[in-house]
Order: C-alpha cells, then sequence, then structure tokens
C-alpha cells in the first residue's frame, strides 16, 4: 500500500522510477493471445486469467454458438451481440460481415466493456463494431446495475434486480445507475440500423430484452435468426413469445461442458442452453 501527502512527496518523487518498473511489470504480464483459425487471426488482450480463460474458449466453450455464426451471418450484414463481455463472440462475428457489414456489441458491465474497447482494437476493428455501454431492456428509464463482480471477464450481474439467472439472491459488489433503453427505440430513433442475426446472452434478463425489441421482430426489417440463452425454467416462456412473435425454434445446443454432463446421464431440464429461432416470414 503506498499512503501519502505533501509532506512525503519526495519520497514518492525518489521512488517514481520504481513505480514505473512495477506498472511496466503489469502491463507486460498482461498477456495478448492470438487465436489462428484458418486464414483467420484474432487477438485478445487479457489482464485476468477469466479473460484468458474466455478467449482460449472462444471455439471450445460453445462450439453452436461459433456454428450458429459461421453457417448464417454473411458479408454486409448487421449483427447485434447483446451481452458482448470482453468481445469473443464480437470478434468472431466481425470475421463474417466483413468491411461492409457491422456488429453492435451490448455491454453494460462497466470492466468487461472497457476489455471489449481493447479487443476491438486489438483486431483493428473499429470501423466494423460499435460498442456501447447501454443496458437494454423492455422499457426506457434509470435502473440500479448490480455488480457480482468488478472483475474482467466476470458474469451474472444484473439490472434492477439482485437475482442471478437461477433465482438466487446475492449481495451486489457494487452498484452503479445505468441508463436503460430497447431495441426498438434504438432503431426508431435511427441510432442503430436493424440487424440481421441477434445473440442474447445476460443471465437471465433475455425475456425483458426481446420483448424490448417486439416492433422489431414483427416489422419488414426483422432478423433472419435470433440466438438466445435459456436458463433452466424459461424455455416454454421464450419459445411462447417467439413463436407469435413469428419465429420458430431451428436448433438448440449445450456448451462443451453441459453436453458431456447430459451425455453421462445428466438430465438436460437441468441446464441452460442456446435456443437457435428462425423467421417464418420473407425478408426484403
Amino acid at each position: 500500500m503506498i499512503r501519502g501527502n505533501g509532506r512525503t512527496w519526495g519520497w514518492h518523487y525518489l521512488a517514481r522510477p520504481l513505480y514505473r518498473a512495477l506498472f511496466a511489470l503489469r502491463d507486460a504480464l498482461a498477456r495478448e493471445v492470438e487465436i489462428v483459425d484458418g486464414s483467420r487471426r484474432y487477438r485478445f488482450r487479457c489482464g485476468t486469467f477469466r479473460e484468458l480463460k474466455r478467449a482460449m474458449g472462444l471455439f471450445a466453450k460453445e462450439p453452436g454458438t461459433c456454428a450458429w455464426i459461421n453457417e448464417n451471418v454473411e458479408p454486409g450484414q448487421v449483427f447485434y451481440d447483446i451481452g458482448a463481455n470482453i468481445g469473443v463472440y464480437s470478434i468472431l462475428a466481425s470475421q463474417r460481415v466483413g468491411d461492409s457489414g457491422r456488429v453492435v456489441s451490448f455491454e453494460p458491465h462497466g470492466t468487461n466493456f472497457a476489455c471489449l474497447l481493447e479487443n476491438i482494437l486489438a483486431n483493428n476493428l473499429t470501423g466494423i463494431v460499435t460498442p456501447t455501454d447501454v443496458a437494454l431492456a423492455d422499457v426506457p428509464g434509470c435502473f440500479p446495475f448490480h455488480y457480482t463482480s468488478s472483475l474482467a471477464g466476470s458474469s451474472d450481474s444484473q439490472l434492477g434486480s439482485t437475482r442471478r439467472a437461477g433465482g438466487e439472491e446475492f449481495t451486489p459488489r457494487i452498484s452503479a445507475l445505468k441508463q436503460a433503453t430497447s431495441v426498438d427505440r434504438l432503431i426508431g430513433d435511427g441510432v442503430l440500423p436493424p440487424p440481421d442475426h441477434v445473440k442474447i446472452d445476460v443471465d437471465g434478463l433475455e425475456l425483458p430484452i426481446l420483448k424490448g425489441m417486439s416492433e422489431l421482430l414483427k416489422g419488414p426489417d426483422r432478423p433472419r435468426t435470433i440466438q438466445v440463452e435459456i436458463n433452466p425454467g424459461e424455455g416454454a416462456l421464450i419459445a411462447g413469445f417467439m413463436e407469435d412473435s413469428g419465429y420458430r425454434l431451428d436448433n438448440k445446443h449445450y456448451t462443451r461442458t453441459g453436453q458431456r454432463k447430459i451425455d453421462a446421464g445428466g438430465d438436460p431440464e437441468v441446464y441452460g442452453y442456446n435456443a437457435v429461432f428462425a423467421s417464418t416470414a420473407p425478408h426484403r
């Protein structure tokens, strides 16, 4: 711990080279990870083990998500990554939309958002990926955003609630006032273009966000596909909402860990999964 006041500034001044060296060492320990997939390269600057784990798990944690992106997202399209965290799937999708397309990355967690910015810069994607730290909801307003952790790469923080996705109460590490809006509002005001594909992974807040894009889902510029994280007990509600909005369930997939447990005899109803919904209406 460094303590100082006006009378000890002289000591701080003499010690500045040491402090500079210590911070330089800290920066050097932050690893830039490069993941190679054929001719494509993905770079992530990792200052914590959680960030490293997310980056290294790009193709391993959710192979179904990678397959959905690679099989559906095309050059020139718009991709929304809602719940982007440090941006692993935003970076992946950016390689699919290309220079003529656009990825919009939503991440309200402050530390995750800062890391998202670094990863966009590391991949030279400032002209393709648009980061935003606005929170999404079904209605606009200001709400407390409760952090389960302030560390980069963390998850399960909640907007307007202190319950995790599974219903467990938690004591926030810290809470911040966050401006929230809806997808319909952002598109209606001309702030963002409508998406061709949407990924939603927000630890239990998926349905309110979907309700906040009701006009989009039923309009002429509706997304072609939407992948939604389904937490235990939420499948029927979300599937019903999507069916009423003109979408059919195309497929569902588990994380690699979840699939292994199911293959070993685990109950599929216990584990969350990602559901991919496809529009049943023709597109312009």
